[in-house]
C-alpha cells in the first residue's frame, strides 16, 4: 500500500529543475539533475538535509517546544476561516504553505478539495504519519517548491512570511529577532515561489501578526505569551511592506487586498489573561470592519492580525 502511494506521485517536480520526476517505492528521481529525493511512509522529502529544526521525534523536544507544538490547531484555522473562503471562490486544488502538523490537508480533503501541504521540518515527518493524506504532504523549502507552474487555484500561507529573512533567538524567557541585510530579497523570492505555483487568476492568502500593531501575541518568550514590539523592528510585516514586495514579483501579481480577520486570531488571544482582555474589543473591531465604510480599518495599526490576498495576474 505504501509503495503504491509513493509510485503514484506524478504531480511533483524537481524543486531545482522543475521537470517531472521518475518514481520508485523509496525515492523520486530527477532525470535532468540526477537528484534523488527519499520517500518514507508515503512522505516525500525534498529538503536534502537542510531543515529549520533538528527534532526528528518527540523525544528530542524540550518542554517549551512540546508546549508550543501542543498549542497548534491548524485544522481549526482552516475549518473556521479558510474553508468557507475557498469554497466561495471555487478553489479545487489548494496548497497550505508551512502547513505545520498537516491537519489542514485532512480538513480540506474531507471537504472535497485536493489539498497539499509542505513544511521544512524534520519533526513534521514524524507528526504526519498520523495524517490520512500524508501522500500530499512534502518536506520542502518555500523557496524550492516541488510543484509544477500554475498547479494550484489557491495558496494559503499562515504565520510563515515573518520568519523569512530574519534571525531569531529563543530560550527560557527569551525571544529576540533581528532582520537580515537581505530580508526583502528573501521575502520577495519566497512570495515569487508561491505565486509561481498559482494558476493565472489564482490567489495567494497570507496571514501573520500585524507589524503595525504594538502587541505580538504569537511570538513571545514562552509558549502562549505575548510581547510588546516596535513597528520598526523589521520582523512582522505590514500592509505597506507587502504591497512593495508584490510589485517586484515575477510572475506578476496584483497589489494585496486586506481581508477581514475573523477566526484567525481568537484562539491565541485567549491563551492568557492579558490576551483575554483584548479579545472583546478586538472582536468588536472585527465586526466593525464588516460595516460598509469601515472596511478599510482592517489594514490599519488597530488590527493585530492581517489576512492579505494577492492575485496572480
Amino acid at each position: 500500500m505504501e509503495d503504491s502511494r509513493a509510485v503514484a506521485r506524478v504531480d511533483l517536480v524537481c524543486p531545482v529543475c522543475h521537470v517531472a520526476l521518475s518514481a520508485s517505492a523509496t525515492a523520486l528521481t530527477c532525470a535532468s539533475c540526477r537528484r534523488a529525493f527519499p520517500v518514507d511512509d508515503g512522505i516525500a522529502d525534498f529538503a536534502e538535509g537542510r531543515y529549520f529544526d533538528d527534532h526528528p521525534d518527540p523525544s528530542s523536544l524540550s518542554d517549551e517546544a512540546r508546549r508550543g507544538y501542543e498549542n497548534e490547531n491548524a485544522g481549526r484555522r482552516v475549518e473556521d476561516y479558510y474553508l468557507p473562503l475557498l469554497r466561495s471562490t471555487g478553489a479545487r486544488r489548494v496548497l497550505d504553505s508551512g502547513c505545520g502538523n498537516g491537519e489542514s490537508v485532512d480538513v480540506l480533503s474531507a471537504a472535497g478539495i485536493e489539498a497539499w501541504g509542505h513544511d521544512l521540518s524534520a519533526f513534521r515527518k514524524w507528526q504526519w504519519r498520523s495524517r490520512m493524506h500524508r501522500d500530499r504532504l512534502v518536506v520542502a523549502d518555500g523557496l524550492r517548491l516541488p510543484f509544477p507552474d500554475g498547479f494550484f487555484d489557491a495558496v494559503v500561507s499562515s504565520g510563515v512570511l515573518e520568519h523569512v529573512g530574519v534571525r531569531e533567538r529563543g530560550g527560557p524567557g527569551i525571544y529576540e529577532v533581528s532582520p537580515l541585510p537581505d530580508r526583502d530579497a528573501r521575502r520577495t523570492a519566497f512570495l515569487a515561489g508561491l505565486v509561481r505555483v498559482l494558476a493565472p487568476g489564482g490567489t495567494l492568502y497570507l496571514d501573520f501578526p500585524n507589524g503595525a500593531f504594538p502587541v505580538d501575541f504569537w511570538h513571545g518568550p514562552s509558549a502562549g505569551s505575548a510581547r510588546w514590539h516596535s513597528p520598526f523592528e523589521g520582523f512582522l510585516p505590514n500592509v505597506t511592506e507587502i504591497a512593495a514586495l508584490a510589485k517586484r514579483l515575477e510572475p506578476p501579481a496584483a497589489s494585496p487586498s486586506v481581508r477581514r480577520t475573523v477566526g484567525c486570531s481568537s484562539t491565541r488571544l485567549g491563551a492568557n489573561w492579558y490576551g483575554r482582555l483584548f479579545r472583546a474589543p478586538i472582536k468588536a473591531f472585527y465586526a466593525l470592519t464588516s460595516v460598509p465604510g469601515f472596511t478599510w480599518l482592517a489594514g490599519t495599526a488597530l488590527n493585530p492580525y492581517l489576512v492579505l490576498a494577492v492575485r496572480r495576474c
